[in-house]
């Protein structure tokens, strides 16, 4: 680990450059819209990461300065007015060919996210990026600029990014290069190991990874006491998100379920991540239709990754779906261990313990999302179960997850026999490796996998 002078600004964000690159060099952008969940570092990227590209930026919190809301409140969508009242306020002129405009925490006033609609279709090609908390739940609620802006998702830090943020570009370095025809020096996997786990205790959420950032110099116990404090502070966040924007008999259902996924990822005993099961969850509430609106905010807050449960593995997989057979994980895997009071000492990868599994297969299913597979399946026929199942572009692809060594794999052996998919890929606590068709990737390696199957 590095000292503590490095700071988040470090972070590489490849995807999210590359993505936010593409909007500024297309001539027909429209306004961006960043979604992601509360304190995942949206308004530092705008500010500080993405506002650098520009001679000037003019940034508005419509949650703090009603002032700036009601510009929008007029009734009048005309965006020149608009833009009139921004530039009273701001006390300057705003030039949107050449110069950036961020209305943060867009959610606050709904009307702004309307007269994006008009910005794009009278003002094409302008420099407007917004964002905000619980997007996708307001979102549904308010009439929505269909096909008038452009939309990000804002996930938590993967693996690759919390090495580039915590001074270890030399081991990234390594990682990018290593395939399963070109394994990683045996002490580089094992120093990368060590820093998963480390990982996988601080999590991707910004503000957790730059307190540990700043305090590991003082002791590894006291970089995690003070992360755990931060994910105290997000939870009870979120939670108080959930009861200010969901309505109270709706609060207390969505704070139920959340609060049961860990005893659902862990209910049985060997380790295995189950299905969503719904008895229990709620008092006198045991079917799917019961839990359906629950649910459905917490995905929409993107708290969850929903992963649906199918019993075919032919392409596409999407069509084996049934709405009611699902499991459903954290968005962010440090989160969960929190939640799950998985103990603070406990900071190589998987000890002893029948949680390793469901943690393994969270942190698989964190990395996939935030690199783009955001469709992702668990196949479950009779005995045997692959934990997650992609689209590939030549077909189906199986991904299985070990949280140890035993590379023995009984579930792949019969999907590969019935259905005989081009690549196959197993994650576990070995390095980089392959044969008999399959590719051996560490756990580590996840974000990987995406330019694997393409």
């Amino acid at each position: 680990m590095s000292g503590g002078s490095t700071t988040l600004k470090s972070l590489s964000l490849d995807a999210f450059q590359v993505e936010l690159q593409r909007w500024l060099e297309n001539p027909n952008r429209k306004p961006l819209l960043l979604k992601g969940i509360r304190q995942s570092g949206k308004t530092y990227l705008l500010k500080q990461l993405f506002a650098s590209s520009f001679p000037a930026t003019h940034y508005f919190d419509l949650k703090m300065n009603s002032t700036a809301c009601e510009a929008f409140l007029s009734g009048n969508l005309d965006p020149e007015l608009i833009l009139q009242e921004l530039e009273f306020i701001a006390g300057t002129t705003i030039d949107l060919s050449r110069e950036l405009l961020i209305l943060d925490e867009i959610q606050s006033c709904p009307q702004a996210i309307t007269a994006l609609k008009y910005f794009c279709e009278f003002m094409p090609g302008s420099f407007i990026a917004a964002a905000g908390s619980l997007l996708g739940v307001h979102l549904s609620q308010e009439p929505f600029p269909v096909g008038k802006v452009d939309i990000t998702n804002v996930d938590p830090l993967d693996f690759k990014e919390f090495l580039s943020a915590t001074g270890e570009e030399q081991a990234r370095s390594f990682l990018d290069k290593a395939s399963p025809r070109k394994p990683l020096p045996q002490t580089v996997h094992k120093r990368i190991w060590q820093i998963y786990g480390h990982y996988l205790a601080v999590g991707g959420m910004p503000e957790a990874v730059q307190v540990y950032i700043n305090t590991v110099q003082n002791g590894e116990w006291t970089a995690y006491n003070a992360v755990r404090a931060v994910q105290e502070h997000l939870v009870d966040g979120w939670i108080s998100d959930i009861a200010k924007h969901s309505g109270k008999t709706n609060a207390l259902h969505i704070e139920k379920v959340w609060t049961s996924l860990p005893s659902q990822l862990g209910r049985d005993f060997d380790g295995n991540t189950n299905r969503f099961r719904f008895k229990g969850v709620i008092p006198g509430r045991k079917s799917f239709r019961d839990l359906e609106g629950p649910i459905s905010w917490l995905q929409k807050a993107r708290m969850v990754n929903l992963v649906p449960v199918i019993n075919r593995g032919e392409t596409p997989v999407s069509v084996w779906e049934k709405q009611s057979l699902f499991k459903l994980f954290v968005h962010d895997t440090a989160i969960l261990r929190y939640m799950a009071g998985i103990p603070l000492k406990d900071t190589r990868v998987f000890n002893p313990g029948f949680y390793r599994g469901w943690v393994a297969e969270n942190a698989v299913a964190q990395e996939l999302v935030a690199n783009g597979l955001r469709k992702l399946h668990c196949w479950v026929e009779r005995n045997s179960e692959i934990e997650f199942l992609l689209d590939g572009t030549s077909g189906t692809v199986p991904v299985e997850v070990k949280s140890g060594i035993n590379t023995r794999s009984r579930s792949l052996s019969v999907f590969k026999k019935k259905y005989n998919p081009d690549v196959s890929i197993k994650l576990g606590a070995w390095n980089f490796s392959e044969g008999d068709g399959v590719l051996h990737l560490p756990l580590y390696a996840a974000y990987k996998i995406p330019e694997l199957i393409r």
